[in-house]
């Protein structure tokens, strides 16, 4: 295959939350368009207490119902990710978290966005500080047995890229 050549990157449609941008790349025999959508960083945390996992339940609009997720969200700009994703945790269930460990980097995807994500795990997680939930974000909290969340992984009753990945790459990294 010959060198690739890209045209300029075009902002298409942007607003406070995603951009999407256009560029066309020239492989040759063929072109090809690449709409991409930039939702910036993000990082989540699989917070453990007693081999049960903190999950956070919200609805989601695709699915058009309600999802057990893990805590996380946006990573502000100039933030680490282990910051982002305490943040995130206490921000969405009122669990500080300590002694993050590093468990997976991914992009959900790698052709059309853009959303590099960074998975952490606590085992050192314990309600902190003043917490007001917002109920417009999250509706509820549990911490779940971590064999019960693989299984509702595998009975597709958790759904979120984010959660499946970070539950299953936590049960297998403590797979005894």
């Amino acid at each position: 295959m010959s060198a690739i050549k890209f045209g300029p990157k075009k902002v298409v449609h942007s607003n406070p939350f995603m951009e999407i941008q256009h560029t066309e790349a020239d492989f040759g025999t063929f072109k090809k368009d690449y709409f991409v959508v930039y939702f910036g960083p993000r990082a989540g945390i699989v917070a453990v207490r007693e081999g049960n996992v903190l999950l956070t339940r919200q609805y989601r609009f695709l699915i058009d119902t309600l999802s057990w997720e893990l805590p996380g969200g946006t990573i502000e700009r100039g933030e680490d990710p282990a910051e982002g994703a305490v943040r995130e945790c206490f921000e969405e269930t009122g669990v500080r978290c300590r002694d993050l460990k590093p468990l997976l980097v991914y992009y959900p995807g790698l052709d059309n966005v853009d959303n590099r994500t960074n998975l952490f795990f606590s085992e050192s997680a314990e309600l902190g500080g003043s917490f007001v939930r917002n109920n417009t974000e999250v509706l509820e909290i549990a911490w779940i047995p971590i064999a019960h969340c693989v299984e509702m992984v595998f009975r597709q009753e958790i759904l979120d890229a984010m959660t499946v990945a970070g539950l299953l790459a936590y049960a297998w990294r403590t797979r005894r």
